[in-house]
């Protein structure tokens, strides 16, 4: 066989391959990059280059791990055969996949240096692909700004390449930055020109891709029905085309969950977040797991199913805490701002479904909370645990669920059956939190808020400083609020009254010396600001 017909031979077989690509048949393209690589005479630089666009092929089926290895090959062969522009291409490529496992430090290096190669040798094409890349880290890193700028930039160099198709998705991510934007109509538009550029050649996949975040657009703005239009019919055409491994699946799934969670369809929606979640752990794809959890929160706290409310929050901050790279407030920053808010309507919801069976504990959690805040913030927590003890505060009683309201509300004193079941609400409390991974441990404010400094307290009769911080901070404020409320038997005691009675209590040794300090402090600065 001449040089020539191999030269043919390959051209058209990667022909074929591409196209196979563009119409999202993967697997088939595969086939047809392992044929190639069966040839032990394929150059080096095209030995890369084959072994790249199989790499993609990997990823796209959702197989990142053969993909991360099979593009380490493909650098190797470019570095090999000693071509700059070919190792570009690879890097570029691994960058790919390594951002959608969430691994943005690794990919935003990868990026660089493939920047770098393609800057040396001169492929304009490349360096427009990989602004466009750098724009996505940046609009997922919340640097949106950054973002546009990035895509303005590649969008100039696809144009001034004639590559309208490519253009096209750089037009789709200018979508999405405006969608989070909410410049509804900067997105609108974007998203249109970026059809029209599909639709001047053969971009199947690509044009699916943008109809998904039209849908998400559409969701946004509050148009569920043409929402739901166009995830019915991306449905359709994914069955119609055998195309039930596309990767934009998982979006539509998550999107039909939301459009069916607001059109109260709550059992469908909840069916297609599942789906969602599977592909998405499938692919290994951190955002889509992280904004699936986020939706299926909603769900379950339009349904009050707080534990699962609890559950869904958490895998949406771990996931999303992933994502994030920078220190500084950015959009997966704000993203978990809003996840904290719902952490905190949660648990105040169950702290009042708390207080709504005991009449004397009204505004109890939350007080205890401000107070317990207050001390720990003099202790010197900073913000971030301050957030999560404010959860723990609020949840502390949370066991109290278990106690029958007879009890709870019994005006004179406890017989020791009663008492008996009331000490167990620290421990049932921690039980009913144990299948919620917190960010942070609130299970021991839960369980020993009771305990005492002199080992007489409940239900571990732990002493001193066996006796976890957040606890000894929490007993404090616990008590103080127990004495400043009215109960059935006795009225709430004044400030300096309640204050006068933990010091003769502490001289037994009920509360942590050092703590105590703190609160005799904020008990000072509280009665200077309520004079």
């Amino acid at each position: 066989m001449t040089t020539l017909t191999v030269s043919r031979a390959f051209d058209d077989v990667i022909g074929e391959a591409r196209t196979l690509e563009r119409n999202g048949k993967w697997s088939e393209a595969r086939t047809q990059y392992e044929y190639l690589l069966g040839d032990p005479s394929l150059p080096a630089a095209a030995r890369s280059s084959v072994l790249r666009w199989m790499g993609r092929a990997h990823a796209e089926e959702g197989n990142p791990d053969i993909a991360l290895s099979i593009l380490e090959q493909a650098v190797a062969a470019a570095e090999c055969a000693g071509d700059r522009g070919a190792e570009a291409h690879a890097l570029n490529g691994l960058a790919i996949v390594e951002q959608t496992l969430g691994n943005l430090d690794r990919s935003e290096d990868l990026y660089a240096r493939a920047r770098s190669h393609a800057a040396q040798a001169g492929d304009e094409m490349l360096l427009a692909m990989l602004d466009q890349n750098l724009g996505t880290v940046a609009n997922i890193r919340g640097n949106l700004e950054l973002a546009l700028r990035s895509y303005e930039s590649s969008r100039n160099r696809f144009k001034a390449l004639g590559l309208f198709s490519y253009e096209a998705g750089v037009l789709n991510n200018v979508g999405m930055v405006c969608t989070d934007l909410g410049h509804w109509e900067d997105a609108e538009a974007a998203y249109g020109a970026a059809c029209d550029a599909c639709a001047s050649g053969d971009e199947t996949e690509l044009l699916r891709r943008i109809e998904v975040n039209q849908a998400e657009l559409w969701i946004a703005r509050r148009e569920i029905t043409k929402a739901r239009e166009r995830c019915d019919r991306l449905l359709r055409d994914a069955r119609r085309e055998s195309n039930t491994s596309a990767p934009w699946l998982g979006e539509v799934y998550k999107h039909y969950g939301v459009v069916c969670r607001e059109q109260r369809q709550l059992d469908r929606s909840e069916e297609w977040f599942g789906k969602a979640a599977k592909v998405a752990e499938g692919a290994r794809d951190l955002l889509l797991s992280a904004e699936t959890a986020r939706e299926q929160a909603e769900l379950y706290w339009m349904q009050q199913r707080n534990t699962d409310t609890l559950q869904a929050l958490n895998a949406a901050h771990g996931w999303f805490s992933q994502l994030r790279a920078e220190r500084d407030l950015d959009a997966v920053a704000r993203r978990n701002g809003r996840l904290e808010e719902r952490f905190l309507d949660v648990v105040r919801k169950w702290g009042e479904s708390i207080e709504s069976k005991d009449c004397y504990t009204q505004g109890h959690c939350v007080r205890v909370a401000d107070v317990a805040c207050a001390l720990a913030e003099r202790a010197g927590f900073d913000t971030k645990t301050l957030f999560w003890f404010r959860i723990g505060a609020l949840l502390h009683d949370v066991g109290k669920l278990i106690v029958p309201v007879d009890v709870l509300n019994k005006p004179g004193r406890l017989d020791e059956d009663e008492w008996r079941i009331m000490k167990r609400h620290p421990e049932a409390g921690v039980e009913l939190l144990a299948d919620i991974d917190f960010p942070w441990d609130i299970r021991p404010m839960v369980r020993n808020h009771h305990e005492r400094w002199d080992g007489c307290g409940y239900p571990d009769a732990l002493a001193g400083k066996s006796i976890p911080m957040s606890a000894r901070i929490l007993c404090v404020a616990d008590v103080y609020d127990a004495l400043t409320t009215s109960r059935s038997y006795r009225s709430g005691f004044e400030h300096d009254r309640a204050v006068e009675i933990m010091i003769e209590n502490n001289a037994t040794g009920h509360f942590d010396p050092e703590v105590f300090d703190l609160f005799i402090e904020w008990a000072a600065a509280h009665n200077q600001s309520a004079a």
